[in-house]
């Protein structure tokens, strides 16, 4: 080893150098940080003696164009029209135009019994006209 002092490259500090002779900075915080200085991917912003990064603007932002918006739309209508092709009747989700029909077929299938007495549980009686029978049930009146 050599006894002659060296000047850090980044730093400017004078060192002796403890691998090679050729070593360029005194310790590997200042070669990384040289190396980011040098390719400009993060800027250095000296604060009370300490490397803070700070973010680089970011020039690689996504732009909106009329193209990607349209190929967007035509991708979502594509697959909106498959799912509903290869989607099973049971398997798609209830509409509001559904349920007014199950409610409208739920009117019709049960007819209120008024002269029947009420169970002590609140259940009254109903005439199912579907299996021709009379059931009792408790109905929740808030959706009808």
């Amino acid at each position: 080893m050599e006894n002659y002092k060296y000047t850090c490259e980044y730093c400017s500090k004078e060192y002796i150098p403890r691998r090679r002779k050729v070593q360029r900075f005194c310790c590997d915080s200042c070669r990384v940080k040289a190396h980011f200085q040098k390719n400009k991917q993060i800027k250095f912003k000296k604060e009370k003696g300490l490397s803070i990064p700070v973010d680089q603007k970011n020039h690689n932002k996504e732009k909106i164009n009329f193209a990607g918006i349209g190929n967007a739309a035509i991708a979502n209508v594509a697959t909106e029209a498959l799912k509903g092709l290869f989607t099973h009747e049971d398997n798609k989700p209830l509409t509001k135009g559904d349920f007014r029909k199950l409610i409208a077929q739920f009117k019709t299938r049960y007819e209120l019994i008024n002269n029947l007495p009420t169970k002590p549980d609140g259940r009254k009686a109903y005439f199912d006209n579907q299996t021709k029978s009379i059931i009792y049930l408790k109905m929740n009146t808030s959706w009808t």
